[in-house]
């Protein structure tokens, strides 16, 4: 546990100080930000016992490499919010302790992922509730949600000490709905070493108040995620199956702004939105709440989902008018001062890095404690009520030597999945031989 002067924990201390809304630099403008940023590299340079992991070079997949990559994938946009800045959401608001952490453990080599360069996990998203008041369509825990708890908290303290001992920049409290076990978040955040780690929460905006914003705060709580779907609170409400969800999740956004939490939205992207024109008035909306960052998720055949097919979520075409809006969003002029879109779809497709999961750069422990690779992947590696999670994630890393450059393995794996039942996750070891099958 991070330590300030007589032996307390400074971020039960921390004032609250009005933050503003966030500010977005590119071109021209994100260029001195730019310049510093390298000449803050120099303390890596300079200290390599420290940072044995920090390369330059870009055969070996190091930072200029990163750079460039990051050019292609267009995170063309700098976000400020207080007195750090943002480039992404798989890499800690710099300058901080938990991105020299990262800088560590090579978190900076994101092409060298699933080499010993890079022995970093960007993010771990841990479901520490089952409980939840809304009946969301999409719901990734579908089949997991109940009124009753299963991983206790001591047992979760633990997996977080591991996770941090392995190199994780960010664990994400999720659920379920967190908020439903608030208490026992804040016990969580107060127990872990917030030095090497960024803490964020992923909630509907379910029972998020001011007061408890500003207790996660001082807690050390640095971003929270609220889901919101659409622009339109009717459309909003009906997907997440709750009258009123829209409305929370506007007043959650505004709430953690005034905590100084950093906001960013998670977004179910649907069919109909996307040929609607429902994202344009979904980004303008983001401008207007003031969140730094719009996270594009596309819908998956699991959960809530589990009967759809592929075909029938999201085709190709949508997939092309979402790339169109998401390539001009972060690259053009007309939206310089709009929040940074992160799309994995585009940045995690065959052609470019390829699937991350599995460690390479996220993994998800369900509520009922089953390590998955993805959130969207029901495949179990095995239960954190059963074994220690770094037994575990090495198992996992063995089945996922490298990132995965085949498509996304939900779409893929979902007929086999099925044929499981809804017993799900599926172990591993039943459905290995079509695992083998997609990486060869």
């Amino acid at each position: 546990m991070e330590k300030g002067e007589a032996g307390k924990d400074p971020t039960l201390m921390r004032k609250a100080t009005p933050h503003p809304r966030p500010k977005f630099y590119s071109g021209f403008s994100a260029i001195p930000i730019r310049l510093k940023f390298r000449l803050a590299m120099g303390k890596y340079l300079l200290n390599r016992n420290k940072y044995p992991l920090f390369l330059l070079s870009p055969s070996q997949g190091g930072l200029i490499k990163t750079q460039q990559t990051l050019r292609d994938l267009k995170f063309c946009k700098v976000v400020k919010f207080g007195r750090h800045h943002y480039f992404s959401l798989t890499v800690p608001r710099w300058p901080s302790k938990p991105f020299d952490s990262m800088v560590a453990n090579g978190g900076l080599n994101i092409t060298a992922a699933g080499t010993p360069k890079k022995s970093h996990i960007d993010t771990a998203i841990l479901g520490i509730s089952r409980k939840c008041t809304y009946k969301c369509q999409h719901c990734y825990e579908y089949f997991n949600l109940s009124n009753e708890e299963y991983v206790p908290v001591n047992r979760w303290k633990h997996v977080i000490s591991e996770l941090q001992e392995l190199g994780t920049s960010h664990i994400i409290f999720s659920g379920g709905e967190p908020m439903l076990r608030y208490d026992e978040m804040l016990g969580l955040l107060n127990s872990a070493d917030k030095d090497l780690s960024e803490f964020h929460v992923h909630t509907s905006g379910h029972e998020v108040t001011s007061e408890r914003a500003m207790a996660l705060w001082k807690s050390g709580l640095c971003g929270a995620g609220i889901g919101l779907d659409d622009a339109d609170s009717t459309r909003h409400d009906a997907l997440r199956g709750y009258e009123g969800a829209f409305q929370e999740a506007v007043q959650a956004v505004s709430h953690f702004n005034q905590a100084g939490i950093f906001t960013y939205l998670n977004t179910c992207l649907t069919k109909d939105m996307a040929r609607s024109g429902g994202i344009q008035r979904y980004f303008e909306l983001s401008r207007n709440l003031g969140v730094g960052i719009v996270r594009w998720l596309e819908p998956k055949p699991c959960g809530g989902y589990y009967a759809e097919h592929v075909n029938d979520l999201f085709t190709e075409d949508d997939r092309k008018l979402t790339t169109e809006l998401y390539l001009e969003a972060n690259h053009g002029k007309k939206y310089r001062d709009y929040p940074l879109i992160v799309y994995e779809a585009y940045s995690e497709a065959p052609e470019r890095l390829g699937c991350m999961m599995g460690g390479l750069s996220l993994l998800y422990i369900n509520s009922l404690g089953h390590v998955q690779p993805c959130v969207f992947l029901p495949i179990s590696f095995g239960s954190i009520m059963e074994e220690n999670f770094s037994s575990i994630y090495r198992r996992m890393r063995e089945a996922i030597p490298r990132p995965l450059h085949t498509g996304c393995p939900s779409n893929l794996l979902s007929e086999k999945i099925k044929e499981k039942g809804t017993d799900l996750p599926v172990p591993y070891n039943e459905i290995e031989d079509e695992w083998l099958r997609m990486f060869n």
